[in-house]
């Protein structure tokens, strides 16, 4: 699973976007009392809760985690297309069928590969082990061969990008501390053809990708970056606030950027040895330093996707997916190999209870969700996006609903559960989880659903926007159980792509009943012939997006605006109209199956369900493709909400500048407002290079690798550096400030920016009008 880096001072001025676009529908669940329902699902479910076998499961997890046949034995990294996860899909595919699934295959798909190995760096009599990758070609292959040292070549000045060979040796390095690795903190500090040491906080501050090509820009042969805190947030915070010269907790993400130099990461501890050792010689840097970080990026490589099938009954030319991946970083037992036993678990218990699904039921194990694609800002979930656009094309449109699994069975002091959902799914999993057909509940406060629709740090969004209604559990992240070592009492920042994430914190508990209750919630959706999908939530969600858009259309274009709450209310209309006649044909079915109808009568009141969802799915689809778009990679919401949020932003800060009230002091003032624009890629231009901006920019906009979910999801990001840099120079420098400049530049991106606007607002305009016509 990936998450996004977040500023917490820009958290008041990014709700403030946000909040005109989010909906949440949540519904307490059952707290264990037993059913007595004659649910047509109601006994097939208790049939299934029965042959729950957690003990399985529990085997999956810990041989998935730590096997050395199927790991990297020097990390247990398991990277996309690596000899480690190709192991591993022989695994699967053979436990598929262990377990009973048929037309068992491994499903080829083209992702960037990544494979590591034995890494370690030394510094004089510092030696380091505990050497880890990033996703960038390092100083050595895996087969033990050097990589030639290059850098870029700093004599094209500013915008150069080429790449020289040095005739450096990685085991005689220089290493030179460059604090965070801020532009400022380059200034008459020599890099070029070095190693730099750079304290990151991906979770507060920036993520990987801005010091690592600051690093390049400025000639640096590689970078090695250690986990710090900041306010008592951050990744890696196992044993970290307040102990960092012992905190031993080495955190890795994603590099959303083309592979330039070598990258790694060491522990704060160690990283304080290197630093105590440069304080103790009156220097930054540091000679006699031996290297060997051991990684290999491919570009173009194999993985494999496990496919297992439950052959449905009816022949409805429909499936549910089941699903989790099973490339990790470290153990990875929470991430995601619980997720995989639990899909495989959930499968089993519905064999081993006879149960015979009307639609087909896949078990997936993806490949290649945690990174994939080099080069592109979208390089996550990967694997999945090439199963439903190259592999399985045929289930878009035919797949009733993905239900997905991320850290699935953390141990903690939650007392209340949630499932996350596209928008339409929030009434359908309420109704089946306030039907009670389990004996007991894991969650003495019981389950929410939160259908959002911001499935973008999973599998699910490869689906979703390929029209799949989809369906997640919300990780336990919060309250680790008492006696755990926590800095910050969250999972999520203490463990979460670190060592940590080990079977201590595996609940067995969890597991049993997240194999009865979404187990239960895919027999439940497959037992309904019609799709219940309410529109309700998405027509709600596309009323408040459009809170303050008039503003920024011209007298002749204000009649858009009254068009699409015309045609919001439409759908609204032919949406509700859908439902109804959903649950009406899922009514005559369960009534059916109460009079011990005949065999003929439920099969074809189904075929009147499947002919109703094939509508309902197109509708869905027209959605996605013409109406829904998403900001920083996790944030759903309409295409004009991408432009307005950044057009809300220029207008509040041009507003300040012109009051001469440019502010740098709260949660909402002008730098933090200008933070935000073009989702948060202006924060970059405050520290980076222009360098560093423009790639950004570049991967944002996918200029150059089109091929990922992303793509086409947001409007342009503007260049925007120098007007912020000018509000900087001015907010900053000695005398009057001038903003004449800045506002200058920020009304011509504003204007940009509104054609953008416009264009998105008439597509949503006519895809809301398609997709009622469709539904009627």
């Amino acid at each position: 699973m990936k998450k996004p880096m977040f500023k917490k001072c820009l958290a008041s001025a990014s709700a403030v976007v946000m909040a005109a676009f989010t909906l949440s529908f949540s519904m307490f669940a059952f707290t264990g009392c037993g059913s007595s329902s004659t649910s047509a699902a109601a006994d097939d479910i208790a049939a299934l809760e029965a042959a729950v076998d957690e003990e399985f499961a529990q085997e999956v997890t810990e041989t998935l985690a730590y096997d050395e046949d199927l790991n990297d034995t020097d990390t247990y990294f398991r990277g996309a297309a690596s000899a480690a996860e190709v192991a591993t899909s022989d695994y699967l595919a053979d436990l598929f069928e262990s377990v009973g699934l048929t037309e068992v295959t491994k499903d080829a798909v083209t992702v960037d590969g990544w494979e590591t190995g034995e890494s370690y760096i030394n510094v004089g009599d510092i030696e380091i082990e505990d050497l880890v990758s990033y996703q960038a070609t390092g100083t050595h292959n895996v087969d033990g061969t050097a990589n030639p040292v290059k850098i870029r070549d700093t004599s094209q000045g500013e915008t150069g990008d080429k790449e020289i060979t040095t005739d450096g040796d990685w085991s005689d390095m220089e290493i030179v501390n460059v604090g965070t690795g801020t532009a400022e903190e380059y200034e008459g500090v020599d890099v070029e053809g070095k190693i730099v040491l750079v304290a990151v906080n991906q979770y507060m501050e920036n993520w990987i990708d801005q010091p690592y090509t600051e690093a390049y820009y400025h000639g640096a042969a590689a970078i090695i970056s250690y986990q710090y805190d900041e306010d008592g947030y951050g990744y890696g915070m196992y044993d970290l606030i307040d102990n960092a010269e012992d905190c031993d907790t080495i955190n890795v993400q994603d590099i959303c950027e083309a592979d330039l130099i070598p990258c790694g990461s060491i522990s704060p501890a160690d990283a304080s040895k290197i630093i105590a050792q440069m304080e103790e010689e009156d220097t930054d840097t540091l000679g006699d330093v031996d290297i060997q970080l051991t990684c290999e990026v491919t570009l173009d490589a194999t993985a494999y996707n496990v496919i297992g099938k439950i052959e449905g009954s009816e022949n409805t030319g429909q499936q549910i997916i089941i699903s989790g991946h099973y490339d990790k970083y470290h153990g990875g037992v929470n991430d995601d190999c619980t997720a995989v036993a639990l899909a495989v678990s959930i499968a089993k218990a519905m064999i081993d209870s006879d149960y015979q699904p009307k639609n087909d039921i896949y078990i997936v194990a993806h490949a290649a969700e945690e990174w994939g694609r080099s080069g592109a800002a979208d390089d996550w979930a990967i694997g999945s996006w090439e199963e439903i656009t190259e592999r399985h094309t045929e289930w878009q449109g035919t797949t009733i609903a993905m239900i997905n699994f991320e850290m699935p069975a953390i141990e903690s002091g939650q007392t209340e559960g949630d499932v996350q959902t596209s928008y339409e799914f929030g009434t359908a999993v309420t109704d089946y989880i306030n039907e009670d057909l389990l004996s007991s509940s894991y969650y003495k406060d019981g389950v929410t659903v939160t259908n959002d629709h911001n499935m973008g740090m999973s599998d699910c969004v490869s689906y979703q926007v390929n029209g799949v209604p989809t369906i997640i559990n919300s990780p336990d992240f919060d309250e680790p159980v008492e006696g755990e070592v926590s800095s910050s009492d969250s999972w999520f920042m203490d463990r979460y792509h670190t060592v940590y994430d080990d079977m201590s914190t595996y609940s067995s508990d969890l597991m049993a009943y997240n194999i009865a209750f979404y187990g239960g919630m895919a027999e439940y959706i497959d037992t309904n012939p019609a799709l219940e999908l309410d529109f309700t939530a998405r027509c709600e969600m596309l009323t408040e997006s459009l809170e303050g858009t008039a503003s920024y259309l011209s007298d002749d274009e204000q009649e858009l605006i009254d068009e699409y709450t015309e045609n919001i209310e439409a759908l609204q209309a032919a949406g509700e109209a859908q439902l109804e006649n959903a649950q009406a044909i899922n009514d005559e079915y369960e009534e059916a199956y109460n009079n011990d109808a005949t065999a003929e009568e439920p099969s074809e009141i189904t075929a009147k369900g499947v002919e109703l969802n094939k509508t309902t799915l197109e509708a869905f689809r027209v959605l996605e493709d013409e109406v829904m778009g998403m900001i920083g990679s996790d944030t759903y919401m309409t295409l004009h909400t991408t432009a307005q949020s950044t057009l809300d932003a220029y207008s509040s800060v041009i507003s300040d500048m012109e009051s001469g009230e440019v502010t740098d002091d709260s949660d909402d003032c002008t730098l933090a407002t200008m933070a935000t624009i073009g989702g948060y890629t202006g924060y970059t231009a405050f520290s980076y290079s222009e360098y560093s901006y423009d790639r950004l920019l570049e991967a944002v906009n996918c200029d150059v690798v089109t091929d990922t979910w992303g793509y086409g999801k947001s409007a342009r990001v503007i260049d925007d550096y120098d007007a912020i840099q000018e509000v900087l120079a001015q907010l900053y420098g000695e005398g009057d400030a001038d903003y004449s400049s800045a506002i200058a530049q920020l009304e011509e991106s504003s204007e940009t920016m509104t054609e953008q606007l416009v264009k998105y607002v008439k597509q949503e305009v006519a895809g809301v009008a398609e997709a009622a016509s469709v539904l009627n």
